[in-house]
């Protein structure tokens, strides 16, 4: 749910501003970019759910990793082949600033998640 309020401010933000200074491709693709980061987003946050443990928590991460960089990197790079038109309204562009928030957010995410499994462990092995 966070990343998803994060990625709807800040598209809010790139609408609000792309209102006046952009055009409707322009915003069409904002709107395709923030999608595919979100998308790529919460797959990545499935894989270290369910590879648990500290010897598997940093494998839980790469493997999120995959998902957090494949939907967002290669769905705009195969957009971008296939669409003149979003190509001409900077869709890459638009992907690589939602791209930067999203993982900002899920690293932070992961990270949390990793202790909180690695801490619940911790405290069940002392008892």
């Amino acid at each position: 749910m966070v990343i998803t309020v994060v990625l709807a401010v800040a598209f809010t933000a790139v609408a609000w501003y792309g209102n006046q200074n952009f055009t409707d491709m322009e915003i069409k693709s904002a709107g395709i970019a923030v999608l595919l980061c979100w998308l790529g987003s919460v797959l990545g946050l499935i894989p270290p759910m369910f590879l648990r443990g500290p010897e598997q928590g940093i494998n839980g991460i790469l493997a999120g990793m995959l998902f957090r960089m494949f939907f967002p990197l290669g769905g705009s790079y195969a957009v971008h082949q296939m669409d003149e038109q979003l190509r001409n309204a900077n869709i890459l562009f638009f992907t690589l600033g939602f791209f930067l928030l999203a993982l900002i957010v899920d690293t932070i995410l992961v990270v949390q998640m990793v202790k909180a499994q690695f801490s619940t462990q911790n405290t069940k092995t002392d008892i």
